[in-house]
């Protein structure tokens, strides 16, 4: 899997941030706060969704009542593309969720996507 970009919008402390990434190892460096552990997680909630125990207000920007995260990823020369959403109701809650592999887009459930991310990287 080689990592492309991501985009977070109203996640933890960025309003808006698209972050590309290059070939080979990357480093997340900087001062305590200044959104790392944000960038990781954003990652991490595109692939996987909210993880048993994790609340939609650990993402969610303080006073935002919308979030979003894509992530652009390649496997074996495919172009896959997760978007995930949060909303603000009475709690936050995923709300939309989508895939894209070479440009054919399906809207799944949360957990149809996260099935089908584990597949594409072959986790177990």
């Amino acid at each position: 899997m080689l990592l492309k970009k991501i985009s977070l919008n109203n996640i933890r402390s960025y309003e808006y941030q698209e972050i590309g990434f290059s070939e080979g190892s990357t480093l997340l460096s900087g001062d305590i706060g200044t959104g790392k552990t944000s960038i990781l997680l954003g990652i991490e909630f595109a692939l996987f969704g909210l993880q048993p125990g994790q609340r939609g207000a650990s993402l969610l920007k303080n006073g935002e009542n919308n979030g979003r995260v894509v992530i652009e990823f390649e496997r074996n020369g495919e172009k896959i593309i997760v978007e995930r959403t949060l909303k603000k109701g009475k709690t936050i809650t995923q709300d939309y969720c989508s895939i894209s592999i070479n440009d054919n887009k399906n809207e799944l459930s949360v957990t149809e996507i996260k099935n089908k991310v584990l597949e594409l990287l072959n986790y177990p």
